[in-house]
């Protein structure tokens, strides 16, 4: 990946003296961001360009570069790959389009394109990309023409899957005073992906947060895996959010679980930050770009009352806690009123204040007297003032860098300066409110996150070989006796139940049970048993189960095949307590996906569920159980008792450790489970498994 990002020596495809020639533009970039190292042009034709000769073959250029960049027709890119290969140049950016985005011989050339680089060691960028940029070195390989002017050198990096997007990111990323070290068009990835570039980021010493566009994630476990332990903060702005389709859904926890609500979750889980377009994933970077923001405690000093208000209320919004300043800073502060016209409080109106320079006196006091977690400094200015404004600026500036300690600085002003104050200062400023809180909020969870201790994932829970053998057996729905009996086998306790073929049997099993009992129909036919009349609950006489079992098999005969008749099982009631579901489904993306939310209706009246992608630890379990918001119900409600949370949060690891080892589980609800302050118990289960695929 070096030679992608740092090549000492670089070959351009496809060049020609053509003023409508698009990789004439890729020269004319290193031209301008005055790239050191040996640079060459292959075109059709010789000339020149740039003071650059251009070859008329690639086998006229020295072997051995760096770095190769193709931007020809997509018909002759395989060819070029090989001759790279011959020649040892290893490292090929592929900018062409024209692949497996646009036709199914495109795709056959990206085929080809892989099979040359297997067979000669090469790795590439694309294809259909619009290139690499290393602003520490002067490599800009985009395909348009870029000014230097506009870029500006900082810590954020971006990796993008859409060329117009990484050239926005690049360009407000500069102009919102954060500054860009490394960008990356990915294109098609047929090679190499967004984990290749982020793993290789996370260690590069320029690069202090990353920055991903993404449409499509190749490998959601390796991409949780590298941001869980990462010490860099990682931003992703995930586009192409539509809702799976949910027609064949089996069970609740697919139904509820499209794929964006997945890709939260998970991005939740591995500590990731999701920007929820190109606005909020710039002013995140603008937060993570001040010193960090260790807690919630804010003070908001501001020249106008209103908006010390709209600050406020925002402030509640995003988290943060306004503590009143102590009565020595009110003091100190209320020399410099002219008129005791303005209560003082947090936060603070300076509004009857017009010498800037006391602003800046009254932002060092409050770090002094207060010590906050961040302080957010609202100006706003005329023209006129235009001057002293600047004059605070660059002390506010000052302060943060020699205090360590984070200070938005938010403008609102008639003049248009807030980019030249951000590169004056060498920090961000904010223009709105909101983005300056929503900054300091990215600050404030990334820096408390880094300091939760990860722990290991659960141990495995043996799975005795009979299940293993039935699993790899049977496809399709599984009955509730033997999803039943698979939960228990992984630890999830279970109401006991006796299962019978007619009348008679349901009578005996029952008083075996004792009453009361419930009644349930066992048929792989039968996916909704309430819809079909299979079940019957707190049945406390003999007489009472012998007619409902006669009636219920009569009902649900109609469901059932005849080489499949229904079957009962008559289960022991369970004391009541709280319902809530788990569940679980395969994720294409990110593998096995566990769901906790209240059981019974709730889940799908209110829609209140968490998901977290298998492996749990207890700190995933914990998270999921406190996001639901009818977990309150858990702690007890109008004099019940609180459930047992420690045993939820065993069932929910017992959960992961099966869904990991049994990825033919497609899909499968645990609904209800009924926690009390004893435990949980496991009263009925629906499990889908995957049919064994004759390749496989």
């Amino acid at each position: 990946m070096k030679r992608i990002f740092y090549p000492k020596s670089i070959v351009v495809i496809g060049v020609s003296e053509r003023p409508d020639n698009l990789a004439r533009n890729i020269i004319a970039n290193l031209r301008a961001f005055k790239y050191r190292g040996d640079l060459y042009a292959v075109g059709r034709q010789e000339g020149e360009i740039l003071g650059i000769k251009i070859a008329a073959s690639l086998d006229e250029v020295p072997d051995d570069l760096d770095l190769a960049v193709i931007l020809t027709p997509a018909s002759i890119v395989p060819n070029l790959m090989k001759t790279c290969g011959r020649k040892g140049i290893l490292r090929v950016i592929i900018e062409s389009g024209g692949f497996s985005e646009f036709s199914d011989e495109g795709r056959h050339l990206e085929q080809q394109l892989l099979a040359t680089a297997r067979k000669w060691n090469i790795r590439f960028v694309g294809p259909n990309c619009i290139s690499v940029v290393n602003l520490e070195t002067g490599v800009c390989l985009p395909f348009a023409p870029i000014p230097p002017d506009i870029m500006r050198l900082g810590p954020a990096s971006v990796v993008s899957q859409s060329g117009g997007v990484s050239l926005t990111y690049m360009g407000q990323l500069s102009s919102a005073g954060v500054g860009v070290n490394k960008a990356i068009s990915i294109g098609n990835k047929a090679d190499l992906d967004e984990t290749d570039y982020l793993n290789y980021l996370l260690a590069d010493d320029g690069t202090e947060m990353i920055c991903l566009y993404l449409e499509s994630i190749s490998d959601g476990q390796q991409l949780m895996e590298l941001a869980r332990f990462s010490s860099k903060p990682i931003i992703i702005h995930k586009a192409n959010r539509g809702q799976a389709s949910q027609a064949i859904a089996f069970s609740h926890t697919a139904a509820l679980a499209d794929d964006d609500r997945i890709v939260s979750a998970a991005f939740r889980q591995a500590g990731i930050i999701r920007a929820e377009g190109l606005r909020d994933l710039v002013t995140i970077a603008q937060g993570l770009t001040l010193p960090p923001v260790n807690g919630s405690d804010l003070m908001i000093i501001s020249r106008s009352g209103g908006h010390a208000v709209a600050a406020a209320d925002a402030a509640e919004r995003h988290g943060f806690r306004l503590p009143p300043p102590p009565d020595s800073f009110i003091e100190a502060v209320r020399a410099h009123f002219r008129a005791d016209v303005i209560a003082l409080t947090n936060p603070l109106d300076l509004g009857v204040i017009f010498d800037f320079d006391v602003y800046a006196l009254i932002v060092e006091q409050s770090l002094q007297a207060l010590s906050p977690d961040a302080i957010l400094l609202i100006n706003t200015y005329s023209q006129g003032e235009a001057e002293g404004a600047r004059r605070l600026a660059h002390r506010v500036g000052e302060i943060v860098k020699q205090t360590g300690r984070p200070i938005a600085f938010c403008v609102y002003s008639a003049t248009d300066d807030i980019q030249e104050i951000q590169s004056e200062i060498g920090m961000p400023a904010f223009s709105d409110i909101e983005d300056a809180l929503r900054g300091l909020a990215a600050s404030r969870d990334w820096n408390q996150r880094r300091v939760i201790p990860i722990e290991s994932t659960p141990t495995s829970i043996g799975t005795s070989p009979p299940v293993r053998k039935e699993l790899s057996l049977i496809g399709g729905m599984l009955t509730s006796d033997l999803a039943l009996t698979l939960c228990q086998t992984y630890g999830i306790p279970i109401a006991p139940w006796d299962v019978v073929h007619d009348p008679d049997d349901a009578v005996r099993a029952a008083q075996r049970l004792g009453l009361p009992v419930a009644l349930k129909v066992l048929s792989s036919n039968i996916i909704h048993k309430t819809d079909a009349g299979g079940i019957a609950l707190g049945l406390d006489k003999p007489s009472a189960v012998k007619r409902e079992a006669k009636a219920m098999l009569s009902r649900v005969a109609v469901h059932s095949s005849i080489e499949q008749p229904a079957s009962l099982m008559v289960q022991q009631m369970v004391q009541s307590g709280v319902e809530v579901i788990l569940g679980g489904k395969q994720d294409p993306t990110f593998g096995p996906v566990v769901m906790f939310g209240l059981g019974g209706i709730h889940v799908e009246i209110f829609d209140d569920v968490a998901f977290r992608v298998a492996p749990l630890d207890r700190v995933d379990a914990l998270t999921m159980i406190d996001e639901v918001r009818g977990s309150r119900l858990l702690e007890g409600f109008r004099g019940e008792a609180p459930v047992n949370r420690e045993a939820l949060v065993q069932a929910l690891l017992s959960l992961s450790q099966l869904l990991l080892e049994n990825p033919r589980i497609s899909e499968m609800d645990i609904n209800p489970l009924i926690l009390t302050e004893d435990g949980a118990i496991a009263v009925d289960a629906r499990v889908m498994v995957r049919e064994i695929d004759p390749e496989d």
